[in-house]
């Protein structure tokens, strides 16, 4: 290893292995056709609250068994607006605190 090429060379590869890894990581293994973060909304669908994709909020990717009329006004009327959410682990903690 005392070749100063093989050095270069082997920093090299490695730099772009890690550019490579940080750029997978960065996508965050997404599933094809699975929403990106930030572009999931919750909303109103039939009485209950729904997860919808914010580009296509005509229907719901799913819907929870949170009723609509157990929330509290405020809440009542952000969801019926539609509240848009950033990631997926905000949208845990918001519907197991609307869920309590």
């Amino acid at each position: 290893m005392r070749n100063p090429t093989f050095r270069i060379v082997l920093c090299v590869c490695l730099m772009a292995l890690a550019v490579i890894m940080a750029a997978f990581t960065a996508a965050g293994f997404r599933r094809a056709g699975a929403p990106a973060d930030g572009a999931l909304m919750l909303g109103a669908w039939q009485g209950s609250v729904a997860v919808f994709d914010r580009g296509d909020p005509s229907a719901p990717q799913y819907v929870t068994d949170i009723e609509l009329s157990a929330l509290r006004a405020v809440d009542r009327a952000l969801i019926e607006h539609g509240y848009p959410v950033a990631d997926r682990e905000t949208l845990e903690r918001l519907l197991e605190d609307l869920g309590s």
